[in-house]
């Protein structure tokens, strides 16, 4: 059994509050289940990955190997419009151009905010993982970066992007499982780096 812990701070507005209780009763939801985190840190709120990471090292005393975790929500441009929720690296650039192959797909574009709260109940800079808790209907396919199964620790937010989990990627499985969730898990194509002309 891990223990778990959450870490509070004292700067949170009123607003805020029903977001972090209902990311505390995730957490408490989880445990419950038997899937257990390390730690779970209170931060203001973040939109992207690159502002989450510099609110993580406050917390280097705490957690030092861990990988934060890109959720990129895409779905078909035309044909059956699949739709996809990418979890990667924060640090890759998937090449959407090159995954449509992969997937064998027609060209890939990130889904509209509109959509996203149909889907997955959340709003651009909110997703998660643990967002596929609301798709009900198995609209959305989850692929998952197999680079990350070597990771130590995943960082995801709680279904609230004002708190950052560290969790295992063993315990991420079980969830899935829990949900009932498949998964595809291979290698994503990156963009080429660009090359400047002299």
């Amino acid at each position: 059994m891990v223990d778990s812990h959450v870490i509070m701070d004292n700067l949170t507005n009123k607003s805020s509050w029903e977001k972090i209780k209902k990311a505390q009763l995730f957490c408490d939801f989880l445990e419950q289940k038997n899937i257990f985190y390390e730690y779970c840190f209170k931060h203001p709120e973040v939109l992207g990955c690159d502002e989450s990471k510099n609110y993580y090292q406050r917390f280097c005393s705490y957690v030092k190997n861990y990988t934060i975790c890109k959720n990129l929500a895409v779905h078909e441009r035309k044909g059956k419009h699949r739709k996809f929720l990418i979890i990667t690296d924060q640090s890759k650039q998937v090449d959407l151009k090159k995954l449509k192959d992969v997937l064998v797909s027609t060209k890939l574009e990130f889904i509209s905010e509109e959509e996203l709260y149909y889907l997955l109940n959340t709003y651009p800079g909110n997703i998660s993982i643990f967002n596929l808790l609301y798709d009900n209907a198995r609209q959305v396919e989850l692929i998952i970066d197999k680079e990350l199964l070597k990771s130590e620790l995943l960082v995801f937010h709680p279904l609230y992007n004002g708190m950052s989990m560290f969790i295992k990627p063993e315990e991420i499985i079980k969830f899935l499982n829990m949900i009932n969730r498949n998964s595809i898990m291979t290698k994503l194509p990156e963009k080429e780096p660009l090359c400047l002309k002299k």
